[in-house]
């Protein structure tokens, strides 16, 4: 029998499976936009502010020197823009385009400045239009609100047509706890971690915790290698010491890519930088290492 084949009985003998699940308090992550502590519930706006004529024209002025070649007068609009605070967000977000001729990233910096938890519920309004970047960039802002008042939206969306929206929903749906989540972020991510992986680890300790790291080793404990290694990422941001054991497995793996998945998840756990290039020799003295701590 092997160390893999050997896991599910082993989880069953040291009781991690079965042993009652208390969630432990999350890593603390910085959130952007003014984001509460979690678990705490902020009070939305249900409409936008008006929005003065005089400031309309601010606005439109502003928007004007983002298609200008001279970055400096990107700076001024920028914080024109800013300055004009929420009321003019409505119609920023108008102003954001899937034509390739856009000014998205500009506009995208002024929201990321105005936009907060207490704007959730419009910005999620604003996620049924059908501008396909306008609703990436939102999706992705409510994930990282950690608000549980938009997990009913963020599952909504996890079955958007575009692939990239319905990841990070169904990433901001596990991070508020959301079980069947899983799945959809471990699949999206085997071939695209490069690519999502800081956003994993900006949205997903939120959840850290006994529950959540035993649902990410139950998922993968039969899986192939491919998805072990996907899981062992995700367990970098969702397991905890008491998940120790179950990577001790991982770290005796035959395959290395898995091994040095263990070993990421691991250091991350500890408080260290995952080495996402490691050697075969380096896995396997890292992987002994490991060991003795564990």
């Amino acid at each position: 029998m092997t160390p893999m084949q050997r896991l599910p009985l082993l989880l069953l003998c040291t009781g991690v499976w079965l042993a009652p699940l208390r969630a432990q308090d999350p890593v603390p992550e910085k959130g952007d936009g003014g984001d509460p502590p979690q678990g705490q519930r902020v009070e939305k706006l249900e409409e936008w502010p008006a929005l003065g004529r005089q400031d309309v024209d601010r606005l439109l002025g502003s928007l004007k020197q983002f298609h200008k070649e001279d970055e400096e007068l990107w700076d001024g609009a920028r914080k024109n823009l800013v300055a004009l605070g929420e009321a003019g967000m409505p119609l920023l977000m108008q102003k954001v385009t899937d034509r390739g001729d856009n000014v998205n990233p500009q506009i995208f910096l002024v929201l990321d400045e105005v936009l907060a938890p207490r704007h959730a519920a419009l910005m999620a309004r604003e996620i049924k239009k059908p501008k396909v970047e306008l609703r990436r960039y939102l999706v992705r802002r409510i994930a990282r609100f950690h608000d549980r008042d938009m997990l009913p939206v963020l599952q909504a969306v996890t079955k958007d047509k575009d692939p990239d929206i319905a990841f990070h929903a169904a990433l901001g749906a596990l991070a508020l706890g959301d079980r069947a989540a899983l799945e959809p972020v471990l699949e999206y991510s085997k071939s695209r971690w490069d690519e999502i992986g800081d956003e994993v680890a900006t949205v997903l300790p939120a959840a850290r915790g006994r529950e959540a790291g035993n649902w990410v080793f139950e998922l993968i404990a039969k899986r192939p290698p491919g998805d072990q290694m996907a899981g062992l990422r995700l367990a970098r941001y969702l397991a905890t010491k008491d998940h120790h054991l179950m990577l001790r497995t991982y770290l005796n793996a035959n395959e290395h890519s898995v091994k040095k998945e263990a070993i990421n998840a691991l250091r991350v756990m500890n408080g260290e930088e995952p080495l996402e290039k490691l050697t075969v020799f380096q896995v396997i003295e890292m992987a002994k290492e490991w060991l003795k701590k564990v």
